[in-house]
């Protein structure tokens, strides 16, 4: 294929690998095994015996190449993005997409909009490496899909809806969640039709949503395209956007109160540290005060909650306990217990198409790929304002998917990683609860926001004893 088509459609350094016994009688052990996750959970080779990274494995399997191959592909991928950004910045005004194809052969891509060549800079990066890609043709810039984006259900203005007040209202309540499609240079409009069934959002009394069947989400994905049809300038596709929901769980068991806790941290200016998990576990918005408990620990309360840019919440040690506090998470879910270091994390801009992985405590470690970086979830209570109230996220979530994940209650918190790069926290899910589900799709947010939220830093400079 030709380097530059028109076509229809960071920090990744190799983890410490340890292996070591939990030692510390309370936040130590729970720190050590779930404070965050990154990427080198063990199995066995097929052919070999040789241990496999779980990474690898689980990249090899949902894209159907050896583990050879796949390693060489994961340590490829972080290197493609370091380059996919330098020519989005020659390539900002015509820019419609990025990503990686992981699927036949394994190439890096922009998108531009127009016929038009690229301009010589960008062509000559281009042109110094085989897998990378620049694609011409493209109708929408991203700057026009993340304004219609973000315009969705305001009258108004270009690429907002402007239709029958009754009608927008409509689609609007059975909405859990948009996004924007880089691939088919398009937004993504996810339904559920069965919020259509509740009969006065908020009502205790109400049963909640009744499930419906494929065949009535088709028929609600048609009545919801033609009824935005004419309303939205930029192309747009309306799809299945069942059973999302944050994943708490009410049940014993937890590893961190209700959630699984995800990477340890210390606050700016005074520096406390502490650990990081959802915001929405035990929420009650900016006025949460619920301490949680880890190993027999209490662990106080400092600041978070579902907020519009990061679902999360920040829970210190308490001073003078003594605890060690490491950078390392548990990277294997069964014994012998295999540790890894945490080395950095990374923004949204260097996820897209990106092989992550996540560690829930009921799930387990499994892997996907992210498919939108702009993701705003939607469905009831997903987001507050810093007053309480119920409000609508910004798209600055992460959408991954993939034929092996799972997630399911509990699991919220946990950290989203690849050799040592913390990526997320785990915010929800499509599984329905149902832990042995796979090839779900997932939500979580995105490492940068979560700091700039809680106003913290990932612990990356190895163990700390809590003075």
């Amino acid at each position: 294929m030709s380097k530059h088509n028109a076509a229809s459609p960071r920090l990744t350094a190799s983890p410490r690998l340890t292996a070591r016994w939990l030692a510390w009688p309370a936040v130590v052990a729970t720190v050590a095994v779930l404070a965050v996750a990154s990427g080198t959970a063990h199995g066995a080779h097929a052919d070999t015996g040789e241990s496999v990274d779980v990474v690898v494995a689980s990249y090899a399997s949902d894209y159907s190449v050896t583990h050879e191959e796949a390693r060489g592909r994961l340590d490829r991928i972080q290197p493609l993005q370091d380059i996919l950004a330098k020519i989005r910045s020659q390539e900002a005004a015509r820019l419609a997409g990025w990503g990686i194809d992981h699927t036949g052969t394994f190439t890096g891509w922009i998108w531009l909009t127009g016929e038009q060549p690229a301009t010589t800079q960008a062509m000559n990066v281009a042109d110094a490496h085989t897998d990378i890609e620049i694609r011409t043709g493209a109708t929408y810039s991203l700057a026009e899909l993340s304004a219609a984006q973000t315009g969705l259900f305001r009258n108004g203005a270009t690429g907002h809806v402007t239709g029958t007040p009754g009608a927008v209202d409509t689609i609007r309540r059975i909405v859990t969640f948009t996004g924007i499609d880089m691939r088919s240079n398009a937004i993504r409009i996810g339904i559920d039709p069965a919020l259509d069934t509740i009969a006065v959002p908020g009502d205790l009394t109400d049963p909640g949503p009744i499930a419906v069947t494929d065949e009535a989400l088709q028929a609600k994905i048609a009545e919801a395209t033609q009824q935005l049809r004419g309303d939205i300038d930029v192309a747009y596709v309306v799809e299945d956007g069942r059973g999302m929901a944050p994943e708490a769980s009410f049940a014993g068991g937890e590893n961190m109160s209700s959630c699984t806790s995800g990477f340890a941290a210390r606050k700016n200016g005074r520096g406390a540290y502490g650990i990081i998990t959802a915001g929405h576990c035990g929420d009650d918005g900016p006025n949460e005060t619920q301490t949680f408990r880890m190993s027999g620990v209490v662990l106080p309360h400092d600041y978070g909650w579902a907020s519009v840019s990061a679902d999360a919440q920040f829970h210190t040690i308490p001073a003078g306990s003594g605890h060690v506090l490491k950078d390392d998470y548990l990277c294997h879910d069964t014994p012998p217990i295999n540790y890894c270091d945490v080395t950095g994390d990374i923004s949204r801009s260097g996820m897209m198409d990106d092989y992550v992985c996540h560690a829930g405590k009921n799930s387990g470690i499994t892997c996907g790929t992210v498919i939108d970086t702009a993701h705003q979830p939607t469905y009831s209570g997903a987001c507050r304002s810093s007053g309480n109230d119920v409000t609508s996220c910004n798209h600055v979530f992460v959408r991954v998917e993939g034929s092996s994940l799972r997630s399911c209650g509990g699991d919220s918190g946990g950290p989203w990683y690849r050799n040592g790069t913390a990526y997320g926290i785990h915010m929800a899910s499509n599984s329905g609860n149902d832990c042995n589900a796979t090839g779900i799709i997932a939500t979580f947010s995105a490492i940068h926001e979560v700091e700039n939220f809680l106003s913290v830093q990932v612990l990356t400079g190895g163990s700390v004893t809590i003075p």
